[in-house]
């Protein structure tokens, strides 16, 4: 089967959907397929290669960070043309979009145009719901998709309110690389690689710094943590490479740095981009995991790449997440916005590392039974198989005859 991705982002911009595809591209050619997508520009990136059997194509036409809605306006026609040369050269079974039912306008309908022309049924998967104009904009499309894959129930359940048919509405949690991610491993490479690591009480708040992920809650908790563990480390990922519609982060990022500095924990807070392929060595140097979003978050990838190098996480109770993190189980969850408790639970696991190890240890057992890649991989076909037979079967010879040509 030959499919045709597009997003906005791929590695090196890291972020949850492009650690999705990071992993799901790859084992969908492992199963046969083959796999094109077409993605955003980056710095130093070639227009053209491959990754791990995946065709790549980069596009200044899809990097966000360089468009506004104006601009998106102006290259209505120069979209277009992209999207079409794409699909035209690939000349896939499928096209699968991911996120694309918001930000642009014209990439969506330029997308449609494309796929009502050459006759090729158009999967999306919604990674996100939002609340805002553009939204309810892009809900009158909601019929354009032959089918939608939401990243957990929670999503689901909004696009349905939103107007999407819930019959063509398939759920498939994401799935992890056990091998890449995995407990054990030399911690040697770990001290080698973060020595400030280094007899200190490491807590990684995997996501990225801005208010919606929690970031500025991580750090009012370890204000609380570090009076009872004075060498605690709040470790937190950094923001460069990443998708900034709207340019919101940087001013965030500095809100975020002076809470640190006003709450005197410079000492206390490691900040650093780290590469995707360097994540799991982080979160094996940390002994717990924090992702306290402060908004509905869809999914959080995190939590898997937690729970299969075997560490406990604290979640709080929003959107998707509650549906991986059992509480008690191989997590704590705790309410939206609650640094009190979130440093509470911390504590309990930093002094009950019998408690910590059994937890992580389920949390693996979870993400193994549950949340492998190959699982996410296979249910992924399964949606390109049933709606294939279904384009073919309502739109007849008409959609065969323009596939063909």
């Amino acid at each position: 089967m030959k499919v045709a991705m597009l997003h906005w982002a791929f590695p090196p911009i890291i972020g949850g959907v492009e650690s999705h595809l990071a992993m799901l591209g790859p084992e969908l050619v492992r199963f046969g397929c083959r796999v094109s997508l077409l993605t955003g520009s980056v710095n130093g990136a070639e227009k053209e290669s491959t990754w791990r059997g995946m065709k790549i194509y980069r596009s200044d036409l899809f990097d966000l960070n360089s468009l506004n809605p104006a601009l998106l306006r102006q290259k209505n026609k120069e979209i277009f043309d992209e999207i079409d040369r794409f699909i035209k050269e690939e000349k896939p079974d499928v096209i699968h979009a991911h996120n694309m039912h918001y930000f642009s306008p014209e990439h969506a309908d330029a997308l449609f145009a494309v796929k009502d022309s050459q006759g090729i049924p158009l999967v999306l998967t919604a990674h996100n719901v939002w609340a805002d104009d553009l939204w309810e904009a892009f809900n009158f499309r909601a019929s354009y998709w032959d089918a939608v894959i939401a990243v957990s129930r929670y999503i689901k359940k909004e696009l349905i309110k939103s107007g999407y048919d819930g019959e063509k509405i398939t759920v498939i949690h994401h799935g992890i690389d056990l091998e890449l991610f995995r407990p054990d491993g030399d911690y040697a490479e770990v001290k080698e690689a973060f020595g400030r690591f280094l007899n200190r009480r490491v807590i990684f708040h995997p996501a990225r710094m801005s208010l919606a992920k929690g970031s500025h809650v991580s750090v009012q908790a370890l204000a609380y943590i570090k009076e009872r563990f004075p060498d605690a480390l709040l470790v937190m990922a950094g923001t460069e490479k990443t998708v900034d519609w709207g340019s919101y982060q940087s001013k965030e990022v500095a809100q975020i740095k002076d809470l640190i500095a006003e709450l005197g924990l410079r000492d206390h807070v490691y900040i650093e981009f780290f590469p995707w392929e360097k994540m799991p060595l982080v979160y094996r140097g940390a002994e717990v995991c924090i992702y306290p979003s402060c908004f509905e978050e869809p999914f959080g990838l995190v939590m898997l790449e937690s729970m299969a190098t075997a560490r406990p996480i604290v979640v709080s109770r929003a959107g998707g997440m509650p549906e991986v993190v059992k509480d008690r189980v191989n997590g704590f969850i705790v309410p939206m916005n609650d640094p009190r408790m979130l440093a509470e639970r911390c504590c309990q696991l930093l002094a009950e590392p019998v408690l910590a190890r059994q937890m992580g240890q389920s949390g693996r057992k979870m993400a193994q039974k549950y949340f492998t890649k190959e699982l996410m991989a296979a249910r992924t076909l399964h949606v390109y198989g049933d709606v294939l037979s279904s384009y073919w079967r309502n739109n007849g010879l008409r959609a065969r005859q323009k596939h063909i040509a």
